[in-house]
This record gives structure tokens, C-alpha cells and sequence, in this order.
């Protein structure tokens, strides 16, 4: 499956993200969204999520998943009475798709596609995509983790790395001199997440800057070749990495 596809080329941050061994965190970041139920129930069923957040003139969020899900409890989970309306998508053959207010949503047995946003969002784009997938081309190393699953480890790919940085660092309102950004976390004890990191700046002059701001805002090895900064053996808390995402992907909803 070309999960990453459904999503598109256009997205401004991409992330995938196994389930298992990121259960708390991920309920978190979902529960900012939808009642913990829900999140709890749909993350039971599901293997690896693949997220696409787009910042554009109308932001919206694009999750696809690989579980189980009950394809024939549909209209139960998506009623009408909970603002749901059925509907069918002439791009998949007119298989049925659920909307509301805030989401339109796709079950197949094996897989789940959402896209999450405000009333103006792209909804037929989205259907198209599902019907005719266009996989963006992204660093080895998180291409290689799109192609894995169950190992655990969180890859986080943003082409516009500003966004990303002030999270991390805890800014608001600073466009820093920050070209794309590689960020991978794995959970290791105590709630604890490794991470390791790769900020490319604009030029050489710029990754100077950029390291210094890293090595005030978090712990780790830092280098700098050329334009690039490289993090390594960083550690962050749960917490501040359910602080840092929730913006990253939720915040322009």
C-alpha cells in the first residue's frame, strides 16, 4: 500500500508513526481532537498511522492507517445522529465515505484514510488521491521507515522545517533560517524518547546559528556539516513531545 500516496505530494509535514510502544503518546495527540474513546478504540485497531499536515490557504490533516477495522459497523460508528452523513465517492467507485463537520472518513478492511479540517476543506481532492495515489520522494531514511512496521520508531519528514524548530525550541512567531527537517524518536525507558535529528539550513553561516539555538532549547551531540545540523542522543519526556506535535499538526485546525 502507498500509504504516504493517499496523502499526497503537497503536505508540509509528514509523519509515521507503529502504535506499539507509542500508545500513551499518540492517544494524546488524538484526543486533542476527537473524545478519548474514540482515539482509544480506533488505535486498538490500528498498526501504523501515516499523517500529512498541510498549513495552506485551507489547513487540513490527512491520517492513513493500517488495522482491522469493522467495515460493516460503519453506519453505527458514523451516525447521523452524531453529525455524521453518508455519502459515496464517484472517485472509489462510489464506495460509501462518512462526513461531518470537521472529517471525512474512509474504511476499507485493512486500511482507514481520514482527512481532518473546517468546513472548506478539499474534501474531492482528498477522494482522489485515495482513487490515484502520488507518493512524494522523501530522504532515504525516512523512505526506509515508511517501508517498516512494528519497529517502533517515530520519523517526522517537514519540507518547511521553521514550524518544526519553534515547536521544538518552544518560540512562537519566528521564522527561522531552516530549510527541511529529519526527526526520529524511539521510546526507551521512563517515558523517555531518543531522538536523533537532522536541520538543513539555508547556508553554512545559518547552521551556526541554528545549532546554537538547538543546543540552548534541548540536550544531545550536536555537529554541523556544511548546511547541516545533526542531533544525536537527544532525549525528550513524553510530555514535551505531545507539547511539541499537538501544534505541528493540530494547531492550524
Amino acid at each position: 500500500m502507498q500509504a504516504f500516496g493517499a496523502v499526497g505530494m503537497d503536505a508540509d509535514v509528514y509523519i509515521v508513526a507503529p502504535i506499539s510502544g507509542n500508545e500513551s503518546l499518540l492517544k494524546a495527540l488524538f484526543t486533542a481532537f476527537v473524545p478519548e474513546k474514540t482515539a482509544a478504540q480506533y488505535l486498538s485497531r490500528t498498526s501504523i498511522l501515516y499523517i500529512g499536515a498541510d498549513y495552506k490557504v485551507t489547513p487540513s490533516v490527512t491520517v492513513v492507517s493500517s488495522g482491522s477495522y469493522p467495515v460493516s459497523l460503519g453506519d453505527l460508528l458514523f451516525s447521523k445522529k452524531d453529525g455524521w452523513e453518508k455519502r459515496r465517492a464517484a472517485a472509489l467507485n462510489n464506495h460509501t465515505y462518512y462526513s461531518s463537520a470537521i472529517a471525512d472518513i474512509v474504511v476499507q478492511e485493512k486500511t482507514a484514510f481520514m482527512l481532518l479540517g473546517d468546513n472548506q476543506r478539499n474534501s474531492a481532492a482528498f477522494l482522489q488521491r485515495i482513487a490515484e495515489p502520488h507518493r512524494p520522494v522523501f530522504p532515504p531514511r525516512f523512505q526506509a521507515l515508511t517501508e517498516l512496521s512494528g519497529v517502533g520508531e517515530i520519523g517526522l519528514y517537514a519540507r518547511s522545517g521553521s514550524r518544526i524548530a519553534t515547536a521544538l525550541l518552544g518560540l512562537e512567531d519566528i521564522e527561522l533560517p531552516i530549510r527541511s527537517i529529519e526527526l526520529y524518536l524511539k521510546k526507551d525507558i521512563d517515558a523517555l524518547y531518543r531522538c536523533s535529528a537532522m536541520f538543513e539550513a539555508t547556508d553554512a553561516r545559518a547552521a551556526l546559528v541554528v545549532r546554537l539555538l538547538l543546543s540552548h532549547g534541548m540536550n544531545g551531540d550536536f555537529s554541523v556539516q556544511d548546511s547541516s545540523v545533526f542531533v544525536e542522543n537527544a532525549d525528550i519526556t513524553e510530555t514535551e513531545l505531545i507539547r511539541m506535535l499537538k501544534p505541528i499538526i493540530f494547531k492550524s485546525l
